[in-house]
Order: structure tokens, then C-alpha cells, then sequence
């Protein structure tokens, strides 16, 4: 019997997906408070910088019947694909402050004229708890996927910059410029240098359309018996921004290869 071609599969759930993708199903994070606002708000998630590999991830042994740390490097990625059982998507949202660098910002989508650094995060995840600062309890997630980083100007006020949908109805209208950068985490295919862009896109029809294509294609790749899984720290739950940092340096050290 002919062995069907994943290639074929993937043109076909890969368009099904994109159509899921475009009725926005994500986990989004609010956007930017008015100027001056201090606040110090719980975030969906505080994204790594650059997701990086876990040693161990918890499995259940049935010989002494506890749950137990399993080294990554010692499972099939179909045992790995199991315990990753959250499908998510995290969008948070920075935005660039008078001294040049990054400030996580809440309240609500609409963005006013600025810079911002927008983080879509697709995954399939889970938790994995960390102490930070003494007895103070987070959740690293864990987990495999793509993130799509995107560098936004607003041209004007008013704008809604809480996904990859709106940016786009964005752009058609004038209200923002800017860039996608896209990298794929945690897996191993030969289909993801030819399938995941590369280079830089623009913040335009086509850059967001690859956008969503690449999202569907990584979920497609995820599930296929030929893809080799490592999941990886992509970041910290349960935390306060102002409290994030030290719960990141956390999460390093507990979780992954290299602290």
C-alpha cells in the first residue's frame, strides 16, 4: 500500500487551520495603558526573550505509581506529544518607553500612537511549576510551536493592535508599518526551512497571510509521527510583571539545559 504524502496533508489541514486562525481564537493579552498609568499587571504569559529547551518534563511511573521528572532526551516525541495538552495561543504586547527600551503594557487593545513589540506565541504547551524568591510559586510554560514577533509603528490613535487580524485591517487602512519575524521552537523537521520564512516580512497582506500560514503549518508539523519534539521554556505564568524577572532567572535555572 502507498504511503500517502504529508506533503499533500499539509496544503490541506494547513488551509483549514489558516480559516480557523482567522476567526481568532488566542489568549490576548490587553494592550497599552494611557501614558503615565503605573501599573503592575498579571500578563497571560512573560515570554522569554528566546524560548530555550527543558531537561525533564513530569511523567506519571506506574511502578512506584508517582509522578516523576523524566529527562526529554529519553522519550519518544509521541510520549512528548501526550503530555503537551494545552493548544494555545499568547499575544502580549510591549511598547517602547522614552528611554528606548520595552515596557508591558495593559488595559486595552486600542494602541495610541507609538511603538510597540507585539509576541504571538502558538503553542501546544503545558505548566510546570517554579519557585522564585524564596517560597513565591509560578508556572513555567513549556512546550513546542511558533512565534511570531511583530514590530509595530501606529500611525495614529485609536488602533487595535491585539492580533495578527486586526494588524492587518490595520495596515489596509494606513494605521501602522512595521515587520514579522517568525521562528519555529522545540521541533525538528525537514518541511520547516522550506515552510517557515526566514527572513524578515513586511507588516503587510502578504507578510500577514505567511503569518497565519506558518502558524497552521507548525501545528500540522507538531502532530506528524516524523517530527522529533524538545519542548521548550517559553516562558512564566502566575506572576506580576514587576515580579517577572526574578521569575524568568527562575525558570532558567529549574527548568531548562542551560541556566
Amino acid at each position: 500500500m502507498t504511503k500517502p504524502h504529508n506533503h499533500g496533508r499539509l496544503h490541506l489541514i494547513s488551509g483549514a487551520l489558516y480559516a480557523i486562525w482567522l476567526t481568532g481564537c488566542s489568549s490576548v493579552v490587553p494592550g497599552p495603558a494611557p501614558d503615565g498609568a503605573k501599573l503592575d499587571p498579571q500578563l497571560a504569559i512573560i515570554p522569554l526573550t528566546t524560548p530555550v529547551p527543558i531537561r525533564t518534563i513530569e511523567t506519571f511511573d506506574k511502578k512506584t505509581n508517582k509522578r516523576i521528572d523524566t529527562d526529554i532526551l529519553t522519550m519518544k516525541s509521541s510520549d512528548i506529544r501526550k503530555r503537551l495538552t494545552n493548544y494555545e495561543t499568547f499575544t502580549t504586547i510591549q511598547k517602547r518607553d522614552t528611554s528606548g527600551g520595552f515596557t508591558y503594557v495593559g488595559n486595552s487593545v486600542k494602541a495610541a500612537k507609538g511603538t510597540y513589540r507585539i509576541t504571538f506565541d502558538y503553542t501546544n504547551s503545558r505548566t510546570q511549576e517554579i519557585e522564585f524568591d524564596g517560597a513565591k510559586k509560578a508556572y513555567g510554560q513549556v512546550g513546542v510551536g511558533l512565534r511570531i514577533t511583530a514590530e509595530v509603528t501606529t500611525l495614529t490613535n485609536d488602533v487595535d493592535i491585539g492580533g495578527l487580524m486586526p494588524l492587518g485591517i490595520a495596515f489596509k487602512d494606513n494605521k501602522v508599518s512595521g515587520s514579522l519575524r517568525f521562528k519555529a521552537f522545540g521541533l525538528s523537521n525537514d518541511k520547516v526551512a522550506s515552510l517557515i520564512p526566514a527572513d524578515v516580512q513586511g507588516l503587510d497582506v502578504s507578510g500577514i497571510q505567511k503569518a497565519f500560514e506558518a502558524a497552521a503549518t507548525v501545528r500540522l508539523l507538531i502532530s506528524l509521527d516524523e517530527t522529533t519534539l524538545e519542548p521548550n521554556l517559553i516562558g512564566v505564568t502566575g506572576v506580576s510583571v514587576s515580579e517577572s524577572q526574578n521569575a524568568l532567572e527562575a525558570a532558567k535555572s529549574q527548568l531548562s539545559k542551560s541556566p
